[in-house]
């Protein structure tokens, strides 16, 4: 059970309703997080096109950004948001277990090593971001990122930190489709509202 009640969409209004219109939009649903954050209109909607933008801006491909989503939310012990970017994957063709895999620290065998050497960042990055040394920006420039990129890839993990600092400290549900799809973060996977 969330720890404040979630914004019901059926009976938003104004700027909520606005920002819930768009988000069911792209996702045929309202997601538990948007329903918590709701008591903050403008900040949901300031997330919202901020989540679309970190995804779809730059040079840096959208299912890699996903990965570092995911490993970001594990990170951080986020089970929502862990499940949710695995679903992202899986949709993308990913098994579960080369999602589990990769969350685990594992390289996978669908990146490449610039990419997995740019998970490993992300992860270090979401982990503990004044951690972040001189050396390994200058190891990620030696096997071919971009100051652009890295820039890029450190986004991506700041999002995923907010959004999950959100979900966690809120204990928002899973959703039906998270069930059973996550890597337990410390909190029961079971965890949502029937």
């Amino acid at each position: 059970m969330a720890r404040v009640k979630l914004i019901d969409p059926a009976g938003a209004e104004g700027k909520t309703k606005e920002v819930f219109d768009r988000v069911e939009k792209y996702y045929k649903m309202v997601p538990g997080l948007q329903k918590g954050l709701a008591y903050l209109p403008e900040t949901t909607d300031a997330l919202w096109t901020l989540s679309l933008c970190t995804a779809r801006e730059g040079s840096i491909r959208e299912e890699l950004k996903r990965v570092f989503f995911a490993v970001t939310a594990y990170e951080v012990e986020c089970e929502y948001c862990t499940a949710a970017h695995m679903i992202a994957l899986i949709m993308k063709n990913w098994s579960r277990e080369e999602c589990t895999d990769v969350i685990h620290g594992k390289p996978s065998p669908r990146l490449s090593d610039k990419e997995n050497a740019a998970v490993n960042f992300a992860r270090a990055v979401g982990r503990k971001p004044s951690a972040v040394t001189d050396e390994m920006t200058d190891e990620l420039r030696n096997i071919g990122w971009t100051d652009a990129e890295i820039v890029e890839i450190i986004a991506c993990v700041a999002l995923m930190r907010y959004t999950s600092t959100i979900a966690a400290a809120l204990d928002v549900p899973l959703e039906p489709a998270m069930e059973g799809v996550g890597i337990s973060c410390g909190v029961p996977l079971e965890q949502r509202d029937t």
